[in-house]
């Protein structure tokens, strides 16, 4: 694999400089190929009532991967109390459904951070396998991918990407499209003297999504 490297400063530069061209928007897309990668806990959310932060090292990672393989790209880049994730009508999930609509779209790879406290490097969320239906094999390769590599992967645990999920909610209205939820543990994107490893991830995600364009 291509060896990625991307500073730890300019990892997390890339983030803040296209939240702060693009915070005056709910939510911004990046226009590429057929696979859209979703960052929409990039910044602070508002879930019930109740502040949460961002999970910062979700949006870099999708930014450093969509510069990588040409993917599209959609994330929240402004709070307007809400979350694009749980909450059921969102307008960030109205953007991706008009994309899917127009046949833009045929895979959604949405990234969110995990705490650092979880003891697993990355959950991939496909709610008991529904999300990934019509391509399992895309699915195995990724957890062979990782876990080749070095990385405790664990699935549907803590997070399932239920119904109620970007990934999920997308899947029900349009069960033609592929869909997963990628939790990365924060110690991987968010401390600084791990970024050998996020620098492999990074590579891996790159790999895969390139091996997998113009499948179906």
């Amino acid at each position: 694999m291509k060896n990625n490297s991307i500073s730890f400063e300019e990892f997390h530069r890339a983030r803040k400089d296209f939240i702060k061209l693009n915070n005056i928007h709910d939510h911004v897309v990046v226009k590429g190929n057929n696979i859209l990668l979703s960052a929409p806990h990039g910044v602070p959310q508002v879930r019930l009532g109740k502040s949460k932060v961002a999970e910062i090292g979700s949006l870099s990672t999708a930014i450093a991967v969509q510069s990588g393989t040409g993917a599209t790209l959609i994330a929240k880049t402004r709070c307007n109390n809400d979350d694009a994730n749980f909450d059921m009508n969102s307008p960030y999930k109205d953007t991706i459904c008009e994309m899917v609509a127009q046949r833009e779209i045929e895979y959604v790879i949405d990234f969110h951070g995990l705490a650092s406290h979880r003891d697993c490097d990355i959950n991939l969320g496909v709610h008991l396998g529904k999300n990934i239906e019509t391509n399992n094999e895309i699915f195995e390769r990724l957890v062979y991918a990782l876990e080749s590599n070095g990385f405790e992967v664990s699935i549907d645990q803590p997070f399932m990407a239920g119904s109620g999920t970007v990934s999920g909610a997308i899947k029900n209205t349009f069960p033609r499209v592929w869909t997963i939820q990628i939790e990365i543990n924060c110690a991987i994107t968010n401390n600084k003297k791990n970024i050998s490893k996020c620098r492999r991830l990074i590579d891996i995600l790159v790999y895969w999504i390139n091996s997998i364009k113009g499948e179906r």
